[in-house]
């Protein structure tokens, strides 16, 4: 029951909040019946370290003499932990955080829908079999899909939301594909041990879902939800795709396979370039967070094709909580901005930091070109997280003294935490790694800080001046190529072909309905009893 216990505490405390809000709203008693249930949570979560691997077996019909199969249960063991912990950190910040957004995004609304979601993601995080995933991405995606549906006015945005959606139920179907495969290698299973054969199509299904096999972003333009509850609603389904992926076995491709590798390290290395470079070039974290989602991503993936799934994890670590240290700070106060300087702890990969682990994922079997590229792309999030960070902020004077005390300290746990998850997350994560990698990437950190600087150009405007050719040359291609890797052209051909078949539907429609249906029904009746007349003659 340890699983549980922190989902229920986070349901527990939406649905007071929710009710408080309808009899009688009050701010400040939301807000610490949303803390206390963080905090115990966590506190929960933090303790269940100490008695991994655990599994809950919630339903199963397993009746070999009826040919059934199946069981839904929950996992936490030391793949799903981390982002566990990771999941319920990013919570307690935002809602330390959102002290100081008052006037803007945060609100006992928004509240309940934060833990709600981050409920429904530890649920889908924890799943210990396909079965028991496949059921919670239906429900996240489905309360994902009406709350932005409620929140949108324009209905070209609302195509784009279902759009995204239809991405995730081709991805759930793919999940349900690997499943059957997996049934019919090793009869019912579990995500302790993931079949070779279910493997691959799990890694399929995962890849889809993060936007990273194939490279679709669907959302450029991110909903209304910006920070806050919105931060969660966007990393809770990532968190549980990158833990399908830390399950999977180290061997998914088949003997022989070699040509298929290279290819899928060609697509994931081009994408985590392109994402590191536009991730640089945004205008803000918001804008970039699809970008930052995507090339992290990339590299888990990586790690799972070198046949590395745990080295994906410190990957997976600097999406959610480096990442939500920049898309949690705000208002911007000037004077802790060095704390975003210490989330480079966890992405920087030097020899005893989080991430060293992660180094023999992008490495696999040899020293590559894909490899070379997945190392500049990694130094251009660091510049990137740099390049936003540094950016200048402005005091909030407004801002009350609880506020101003518990705003830097949601910042502060992001960074104790993943300093933590680094030193005993799982076996073998305090590790020297590869330093020699961690020594190419930083070196070609530095050279860039040192031309930029030699050419006038200093943290924080790392872009390029608006005068430039090169400017102009970024602004024109970039927009020309956002539509192929959002696979706009596949949904337009994919409409044009359901818009074919649909005038086509109405034409035998209108024929066959009109003044002349009868005559046309009794001509081809004529013609199929000739047809059946003259093969029965032959």
């Amino acid at each position: 029951m340890l699983i549980l216990l922190p989902i229920g505490l986070l349901l527990l405390g939406s649905v007071a909040i929710l009710i408080i809000d309808l009899i009688r709203p009050r701010f400040g008693t939301s807000w610490l019946i949303a803390v206390v249930s963080g905090v115990s949570a966590w506190l929960v979560i933090l303790f269940s370290r100490l008695r991994l691997p655990t599994t809950l077996d919630l339903l199963s019909w397993n009746n070999p003499a009826h040919h059934l199969t199946g069981h839904f249960s929950l996992l936490l063991d030391y793949q799903s932990w981390p982002y566990v912990l990771a999941m319920m950190t990013i919570l307690l910040a935002l809602l330390l955080t959102d002290a100081a957004r008052t006037r803007f995004d945060s609100s006992p609304r928004a509240w309940v829908v934060s833990l709600a979601i981050t409920a429904l993601g530890l649920f889908a995080i924890q799943s210990g079999t396909s079965l028991t995933m496949m059921m919670a991405w239906v429900v996240v995606d489905l309360v994902e899909l009406f709350n932005l549906l409620l929140l949108q006015e324009t209905t070209q945005f609302n195509r784009r939301i279902i759009i995204a959606y239809g991405v995730r139920t081709a991805s759930i179907l793919l999940l349900y594909l690997g499943t059957m495969l997996g049934w019919a290698a090793n009869g019912d299973f579990s995500f302790a041990q993931v079949p070779s054969s279910a493997g691959f199509v799990f890694l399929l299904a995962a890849g889809l879902r993060l936007g990273v096999i194939p490279l679709n972003l669907p959302f450029l333009v991110e909903p209304v939800l910006r920070r806050g509850a919105g931060n969660t609603l966007r990393l809770a389904p990532v968190a549980a795709s990158l833990t399908l992926l830390a399950h999977l076995p180290g061997e998914i491709l088949m003997p022989g396979s070699s040509r298929l590798k290279t290819v899928l390290m060609a697509l994931l290395a081009l994408a985590a370039l392109y994402a590191a470079a536009r991730w640089v070039a945004a205008k803000d974290e918001i804008a970039g967070r699809p970008y930052w989602i995507v090339a992290w991503a990339s590299f888990t993936t990586v790690s799972v094709l070198n046949g590395a799934p745990q080295s994906g994890i410190p990957w997976g670590m600097a999406l959610i909580l480096s990442g939500s240290l920049l898309f949690l700070y705000y208002p911007r106060i000037q004077r802790i901005n060095f704390l975003l300087l210490l989330g480079l702890w966890g992405m920087l990969g030097l020899p005893f930091s989080p991430a060293a682990s992660g180094w023999a994922g992008l490495l696999g079997d040899g020293f590559t070109l894909w490899t070379f590229l997945l190392l500049v792309a990694h130094g251009l999030m660091i510049l990137g997280f740099l390049e936003h960070a540094l950016k200048p902020g402005s005091e909030i004077g407004a801002l009350e003294s609880w506020a101003r005390l518990v705003f830097p300290l949601g910042l502060i746990l992001i960074i104790q935490v993943s300093i933590v998850l680094g030193l005993f997350a799982w076996p073998g994560v305090l590790t020297p790694g590869l330093w020699w990698m961690a020594l190419i990437s930083n070196a070609m950190i530095l050279a860039a800080l040192i031309l930029s600087r030699r050419f006038g150009v200093s943290p924080p405007h790392f872009q390029l001046p608006i005068s430039s050719r090169a400017k102009k040359v970024t602004d024109w291609f970039f927009p020309r190529l956002e539509p192929v890797f959002r696979f706009e052209w596949v949904y337009r051909v994919t409409w044009k072909i359901l818009g074919f078949f649909s005038r086509v539907r109405q034409l035998m429609s209108s024929i066959f309905e009109g003044e002349g249906g009868i005559l046309w029904t009794v001509l081809l009746l004529v013609l199929l009893i000739s047809l059946l007349t003259g093969g029965g003659v032959n």
